[in-house]
């Protein structure tokens, strides 16, 4: 195997195990832009790494288990891995390369196991109080949080969300937990990735900046890149990937929860962060997922006629107005009346309808 060919393997090991370099990350990019079969030749790798990663430990048996089924696959395929001189394919007829990489990605997870076993045996009690976890949680109503994380890291965590993140990151990996919005500046570590952890994706960063709209409650996620470059992982709701991709500056993935899809977009990036600013921009927006947003700041329940949830609406909100204005600039086209009692809203085409419980 030519020095090439090793270091497009240790590119995909250390992408599996998330210490990946962003050196690294850009020449693995790079090379899946190059031909499909990269890309082929990268998620069979792939599959064959998130078949065994739930293991804690592989025993001999499991070895030799996974490893004959790993043969069988690869004899009832064969793979081609273009190098990056398009006039010098170099076509992969024998299983040798595959049986290298594959037994690379196999053994780099037990191997990986195994110390992770050993050093939570060794160090578990010595580092008890260096891994403990903050929380941020911003309450409905309120107003966004400003936190600095120990690395410099600095993230604008939105109304109605909540971060979870290490006292300080003494270990290989810089991860944070976020359900909600968040704008992040990483900073930058070349020896440690920064990793986002979603309900349902995975970024993967250094030093740069993006956003990230990511509710719980919600049926959409959006990922903005500003600067930089991240890889970004999705995950259907039984926790196995249905997307690996990486965003350019100016680019936003939006994953649709509801038809596990993930599309990718050229966007104005000056509107990425503009709720720092107290505002809500959309585009085409179902009223039903702008009122939950209205739920937010305003720390209101608010009841939608099953007839006006699909209305879709463009426009900005400033939410610096009372909950009054705000409707009523949605309301410009007068196809939905709303009242007040209580904590609750209520809007409906006509101010007689009967709400089910």
């Amino acid at each position: 195997m030519c020095k090439k060919d090793q270091d497009i393997a240790a590119w995909m090991i250390h992408y599996f195990h998330g210490d990946i370099s962003k050196g690294e990350l850009e020449e693995l990019n790079q090379w899946l832009q190059e031909a499909p079969a990269n890309k082929e030749f990268f998620f069979q790798m792939k599959n064959i790494h998130d078949s065994i990663r739930h293991h804690t430990l592989l025993s001999a048996e499991e070895i030799e288990k996974s490893w004959q089924i790993m043969k069988h696959k690869m004899t009832s395929s064969v793979v081609a891995l273009p190098t990056r001189n398009p006039g010098k394919n170099i076509f992969l007829r024998s299983l040798k390369y595959i049986a290298i990489v594959a037994a690379a990605v196999i053994l780099g997870v037990i191997f990986s196991q195994h110390q992770t076993t050993q050093h939570t045996r060794q160090s578990l009690s010595s580092h008890a109080e260096e891994v403990g976890y903050h929380e941020i949680n911003v309450r409905k109503g309120g107003k966004p949080s400003n936190i600095t994380l120990s690395d410099g890291t600095n993230i604008q965590l939105n109304v109605a969300g909540t971060l979870r993140y290490p006292m300080n990151f003494s270990f290989s990996n810089r991860e944070v937990f976020l359900d909600g919005e968040a704008w992040f500046d990483v900073a930058q570590d070349g020896e440690k990735p920064f990793i986002v952890h979603l309900q349902h994706q995975t970024i993967i960063v250094h030093g740069t900046s993006f956003n990230v709209e990511a509710y719980q409650d919600e049926s959409c996620h959006k990922v903005t890149l500003l600067s930089g470059s991240i890889a970004l992982e999705t995950h259907n709701s039984e926790g196995e990937c249905i997307s690996q991709l990486f965003l350019e500056p100016g680019q936003q993935a939006y994953f649709d929860i509801v038809s596990e899809t993930v599309a990718v977009e050229n966007i104005d990036t000056s509107v990425a962060d503009i709720w720092m600013r107290g505002e809500y921009k959309f585009k085409d927006e179902s009223l039903e997922q702008i009122v939950k947003r209205i739920e937010k700041y305003y720390d209101v329940n608010i009841r939608l006629e099953d007839d006006l949830k699909s209305t879709l609406y463009t426009g900005t909100l400033s939410f610096n107005r009372s909950i009054e204005q705000v409707l009523n600039i949605i309301n410009y086209d007068k196809k939905f009346n709303f009242w007040q009692n209580g904590n609750t809203i209520y809007i409906a085409k006509s101010n007689q309808i009967m709400f089910n419980n």
